[in-house]
């Protein structure tokens, strides 16, 4: 079958910037299992970096133990987007597994971190949290689970055009779809996060595979310092060409905007099989 003619070729990293003190950036990358996640932890002194470091493990783990197996027990399929399971019947069964698996995966993080915020007396929505932004290549099929909470974000170069995948979940984004009405609001005040309370549930959507799709999962210290045009020009060149060196100069691109917050990355391409 087609989808079985692809390799995954990845590379991810993170740094600190130029102004902050403390990475609370995470990030994980299976080639194995066809996984990549950014989280952008929050909470400074309260534990941004605990709260992204444990939402990694717990998404990786999770996602590692389950699949390929029987779909867990979670809240379903409701909440994709409409490029997700409007065509269900059409779905194979991997793929509706796999949504449920990504699901429970997040719900399970949001309750450790909540339950550490517990553990240290934090009110809700206080204390630490973390933004989550995932890719899951589907094993067994031609098709990419991505799931996200938060402002990181999913972005897809194919054929030379630049796509953000998700949408962030800020105040700022729901002034712009509020028709830009009054005063815009800061760009960094998250509205869905991991950790800060009981629930949380992510966005999620199903993609197929192209030849020669390239991937970026990135924290806002990038696209918060870099412009879409110049993120594209570099996974259009270098992205196809090393994915490590597509993601060193993304770092370097977003320290040179100014470095004014953790910069993480992960690129993914996925070319055909030689």
């Amino acid at each position: 079958m087609f989808h079985t003619a692809f390799d995954m070729i990845a590379a991810g990293r993170t740094d600190v910037g130029r102004t902050r003190s403390r990475n609370e950036d995470s990030f994980h990358l299976s080639l194995e299992s066809g996984l990549a996640l950014v989280c952008d932890g929050m909470g400074g002194h309260a534990g941004g970096d605990v709260a992204s470091r444990t939402a990694v493990d717990a998404i990786a783990d999770f996602i590692t133990e389950c699949a390929p197996g029987e779909p867990p027990m979670s809240e379903g399929a409701e909440g994709c987007d409409e490029r997700t399971l409007s065509e269900s019947v059409a779905v194979e069964p991997a793929v509706q597994n796999a949504v449920a698996v990504a699901r429970s995966a997040v719900q399970l993080a949001n309750r450790r971190i909540h339950a550490l915020n517990v553990e240290r007396g934090f009110a809700e929505g206080r204390g630490m949290g973390t933004t989550v932004v995932g890719l899951w290549w589907v094993p067994g099929t031609g098709k990419l689970i991505a799931f996200h909470a938060g402002d990181s974000r999913l972005y897809r170069l194919r054929d030379g055009e630049l796509r953000q995948m998700t949408k962030d979940h800020s105040l700022y984004q729901m002034w712009l779809d509020g028709g830009r009405r009054g005063t815009a609001p800061h760009k960094n005040i998250i509205v869905r996060a991991l950790g800060t309370g009981e629930h949380a549930d992510p966005d999620i959507s199903v993609h197929g595979l192209m030849p020669d799709d390239v991937y970026l999962l990135c924290s806002d210290g990038l696209n918060g310092m870099v412009p879409d045009a110049a993120i594209a020009r570099v996974l259009d060149r270098d992205g196809r060409q090393g994915v490590e060196g597509a993601c060193a100069r993304l770092v370097d691109l977003a320290n040179q905007g100014g470095g004014h917050d953790n910069i993480t990355v992960v690129v993914a391409r996925f070319a055909l099989r030689a």
